[in-house]
Parts: C-alpha cells; sequence; structure tokens
C-alpha cells in the first residue's frame, strides 16, 4: 500500500508539473526565442541548450548545473526535409514520447524559458562532423532508444538529454575523450555544465550575455 501510495505521489508530482509547464508555453507563445541572425549561424550537428519551465526543470538547474547558467536540457540539431529538429531524450513523466524523439526546432524552442538558449558547436569542428552527428542522432531517434531513468551510462540501450550527446561524441565518432574513472564519469554526464564548456564546444549563441 505504501507503495502504490508513493507512485501516486510521484505521478502526481510530474503531472501537477506538466500542467504548470503548459500555462507557461501558452503564455509566452508569441514571444520570438531566436532571431533570424540567431538562426542563420545554426548548423546541423550544432548542441542546443534551454532552461525549461516548471519546477522540475528549476530542480535540475538548481541540482545538476554548477555552472554559470542555469540550463536544464539540451539536444542534438539535425536537418529534415529542409527544416530543423532537435533530437533529445525526455522521460513519458514529461513528454508524450519515451526517450530520444525527433521535434520541429520551433516546437523545443516553445518549451525554453525565453533569453535562455544557448547553441555549441564541437571545438574545431567542420560541416562533415557535424552531418555525422546529425546522422547519429537521427540513427538512436530511428531506434526508439527508450529514457536512461537509471542514469546506467555506457550503455547504448537507453540515454537522458546529455547522455545522448556525450556518447556519439565519445563512442560513436571518437571526437572527445572524457574520464575513465566510472564515478567520474557518472559525474561528468550529469553535470550540464559540461555541455557547454570551451573545453569541448564553440558557443555559437549565448542569449545568456
Amino acid at each position: 500500500m505504501l507503495f502504490i501510495f508513493a507512485i501516486i505521489v510521484y505521478k502526481s508530482v510530474f503531472y501537477f508539473d506538466k500542467q504548470s509547464e503548459s500555462k507557461l508555453v501558452k503564455l509566452h507563445e508569441n514571444t520570438s526565442r531566436l532571431n533570424n541572425l540567431e538562426i542563420s549561424l545554426i548548423k546541423e550537428g550544432d548542441f542546443i541548450l534551454r532552461k525549461g519551465f516548471g519546477h522540475f526543470s528549476d530542480f535540475i538547474a538548481q541540482n545538476l548545473n554548477h555552472g554559470s547558467y542555469d540550463i536544464t536540457h539540451c539536444g542534438i540539431i539535425i536537418k529534415k526535409d529542409n527544416e530543423f529538429y532537435v533530437v533529445h531524450s525526455l522521460s513519458s513523466d514529461v513528454s508524450d514520447i519515451d526517450g530520444v524523439q525527433a521535434q520541429l526546432l520551433e516546437t523545443f524552442l516553445s518549451y525554453s524559458t525565453p533569453q535562455k538558449i544557448i547553441i555549441t558547436r564541437t571545438i574545431n569542428t567542420t560541416d562533415t562532423i557535424g552531418h555525422n552527428i546529425a546522422l547519429q542522432a537521427a540513427h538512436y531517434c530511428k531506434l526508439q532508444i527508450p529514457f536512461d531513468s537509471q542514469g546506467t551510462i555506457d550503455d547504448s540501450g537507453s540515454f537522458y538529454c546529455t547522455e545522448l550527446i556525450w556518447h556519439i561524441l565519445e563512442k560513436d565518432l571518437q571526437l572527445v575523450k572524457l574520464p575513465e574513472e566510472h564515478e567520474e564519469r557518472k559525474k561528468f554526464f550529469y553535470a550540464l555544465e559540461n555541455i557547454y564548456s570551451t573545453d569541448y564546444f564553440d558557443i555559437i549563441i549565448n542569449q545568456y550575455q
């Protein structure tokens, strides 16, 4: 009985947070997130980082992000049918789809707090590298990889948002070298500030500055 009660409380927290998020999305639906100049700077294979709405995003900002910016979620930009999409991983607790999914850039942006968006790109990259990053992201999307709710890094059977990015960059394309010791790796993967670290990325757009 106690277990069932805990599940109900858990689901209720996410339900009410999602309702709150929906209201804020509606409130800001006419607010532009990226201007034309910023959009013109984006390339496939770039990484988009945002501060989301709701109490759950606030919790992530306070507990998993110890850098300069209160980023709470990230994804990979791909191009399909001449339109930009974002491939990212979300739990079914906060999304209609569980795990890796593709969302129109415009839709992804609508869930972003205005003026809290960063776009990064791997250091010393090329269009070919960017294309390969996008291809890998689309590949995992096609496989419908579920969300990693257990935090089991180094396993391509499930991904959370930062884990998807690091897996592609380190394991698939061997573009970066990351910590090897398990606990250190786990902390690194969870830390959102690493997704905008200039040790690994060039900052293309930073609305925080």
